[in-house]
């Protein structure tokens, strides 16, 4: 097994699990955000269409994915001249641990009004920025061998160690498949899966919050190795609880993203 990646490739669909995937809780189970990342590769693999982008990809994940083989197949639901609504299931230990959909459509013409030009010129003109990763405290109790090792933070404001809403910048260290460059889509959803632990409302060992899904679309590809994350975790007792993240990079906002938490 490659060390310096999330996963190799056995066969077609076929995927070994690197003990970098596994999530906080357990050195068993993975982490959202590697099998989040999985599942856009294989959406983006699955008959390209020249002229044609994702623009939303949603994730249900059904049971814990266990660190181990994976298997994913892909398929089209619909397809038309210029949408088409792609499926992806993981299958391990003979059991489905989690779907994801993607709508695939046209990309807008290069002379589509934009809202503002001056935007439009700042976003071409934008590099990453200088970037230095923090040696973040974890909270006691989680495993912290596995993607919490794997992953480069940069708090803009708040942190794991405090509550409330964050802003913040993270960088995946390894691929996400081994001899493999990750791809905006990849490097995304490797991370935004992690909007609801940066922002959590409490404290986690007194009052849980774990998502069951993640659903994230892009109005533009962001740029770079770091991705920007400004997430805010809201909770209505007696009601229900949701993460809410803005995905941006250098030249500004790239797209939202939600999770459905269990609290």
């Amino acid at each position: 097994m490659d060390q310096g990646a999330f996963y190799t490739e056995i066969d077609d669909g076929v995927f070994d699990s690197s003990p970098l995937t596994a999530g906080p809780w357990s050195p068993r189970n993975q982490h959202g955000g590697p099998p989040s990342a999985l599942l856009a590769r294989q959406l983006e693999h699955h008959r390209p269409r020249p002229g044609h982008r994702l623009a939303r990809v949603s994730i249900d994940l059904l049971a814990p994915v266990p660190v181990g083989r994976l298997h994913i197949g892909v398929e089209s639901l619909r397809t038309g001249r210029r949408v088409e609504l792609l499926q992806a299931t993981v299958e391990a230990q003979d059991r489905t641990v989690a779907i994801a959909r993607a709508w695939r459509v046209i990309a807008a013409t290069e002379d589509f009004p934009t809202e503002a030009d001056a935007e439009a010129e700042s976003e071409a003109q934008a590099t990453e920025p200088e970037i230095t990763p923090q040696h973040i405290p974890m909270p006691h109790g989680m495993h912290t061998d596995g993607y919490l090792s794997a992953i480069d933070w940069s708090f803009v404001t708040g942190s794991f160690a405090e509550f409330g809403p964050a802003r913040a910048w993270a960088r995946p260290r390894p691929a996400l498949i081994a001899g493999e460059a990750m791809t905006p889509w990849q490097r995304v959803l490797s991370v935004v899966d992690s909007g609801s632990g940066i922002s959590m409302s409490a404290p986690p060992d007194r009052y849980p919050a774990i998502n069951c899904d993640v659903v994230a679309a892009l109005h533009r590809d962001p740029v770079g190795e770091w991705i920007g994350l400004d997430s805010h975790t809201l909770v209505t007792p007696g009601q229900g609880a949701l993460a809410r993240t803005t995905v941006f990079d250098a030249a500004g906002d790239a797209g939202l993203a939600t999770q459905t938490l269990v609290v």
